[in-house]
């Protein structure tokens, strides 16, 4: 798994900064907007589907750390050791919360963005190629490719620059052997991973969506009031057709998120109870199994010392 796996957006999570304590909002609420109001219940969705998402992940990358150790060929056990503390410190930091944060935002704008993105490059290349003459099908596909593979690489890398394992690495790497290298970064992004889903991101998402529920009956108010200006312009016989079609596609939209809001807000609500103890659980869980790497690592470390001495 790299960390191209990590791209989903959490609409209510904004400015991961690796704080404890919650900090007071530098910007008003929008619950008063209907577009925002139009958006709210399936955002709140939304970032139910990421926390259970975040959960998973987080388990399957700690049930991962066993393997770690196996794959290195006669490293410093010493110097395996600080690169995996210093990725469980990185993903506890908030270097690492906003490299995740602009690596996430960069994703999901790409993702959300692609398939116009892409006619636009293939478009120009294919253009490039018919002006010059070129019998060139399949460039535009091959750079289409290539730009893919060219922006998740550049992600991966800027999120590796905030985790410092990755510069315990680079300084240690006599020691670990060229042989490691490549494993070791990989071991190191995935444990800083998971301690930044369990310690910020899980935290964050309860914090945000427990906010975000503040602004419930705020919202039901503005898609009621929305849906009151549209009947009125429909019921109007001296508006415009165009005016009575943006109503009615106001009304509709007005409708949907109330058909949906009150089960939303509902199950919101329930998780929201409940995220707590299913945080504490995964953080239980992480720690368990990174001390079990610990653990693993020393005692290859102190057999390493004695064979060492004879």
């Amino acid at each position: 798994m790299t960390l191209s796996k990590w791209s989903s957006l959490v609409p209510f999570v904004v400015g991961l900064g690796g704080c404890n304590q919650q900090q007071p909002a530098l910007y008003a609420s929008a619950a008063d907007q209907p577009a925002f109001a139009e958006r709210y219940p399936a955002a709140l969705g939304t970032t139910l589907n990421v926390y259970l998402t975040d959960e998973r992940q987080a388990q399957t990358l700690a049930d991962g750390f066993t393997k770690y150790p196996d794959q290195l060929d006669k490293p410093s056990w010493p110097a395996v050791e600080q690169v995996v503390t210093a990725a469980d410190q990185a993903g506890r930091s908030g270097d690492l919360a906003n490299g995740m944060a602009e690596a996430e935002a960069v994703r999901g704008f790409y993702a959300s963005s692609k398939d116009s993105i892409h006619q636009k490059v293939a478009g120009s290349v294919d253009y490039a190629a018919k002006q010059k003459q070129c019998d060139a099908a399949e460039l535009p596909g091959t750079a289409v490719g290539a730009m893919d593979r060219a922006i998740d690489q550049q992600v991966d890398e800027s999120v590796r620059s905030h985790n410092g394992a990755t510069r315990v690495i680079e300084d240690n790497q006599d020691a670990l052997g060229k042989q490691n290298q490549d494993k070791l970064q990989k071991a190191a992004d995935q444990i800083a991973l998971a301690s930044y889903i369990v310690h910020v991101r899980m935290p964050q998402t309860k914090r945000n969506l427990d906010a975000a529920l503040g602004d419930a009956s705020d919202v039901k108010r503005t898609l009621e009031r929305d849906q009151e200006h549209a009947k009125a312009v429909l019921d109007d016989p001296h508006a415009s057709k165009a005016a009575k079609l943006t109503a009615d596609k106001r009304s509709a939209a007005a409708s949907n998120a109330l058909g949906a809001l009150d089960a939303e807000i509902q199950d919101a609500k329930k998780q929201s109870d409940e995220m707590e103890k299913r945080t504490q659980a995964a953080q239980n869980a992480y720690q368990q199994a990174f001390d079990a790497l610990l653990k693993d690592i020393r005692a290859r470390a102190d057999a390493q010392a004695n064979a060492a001495k004879k």
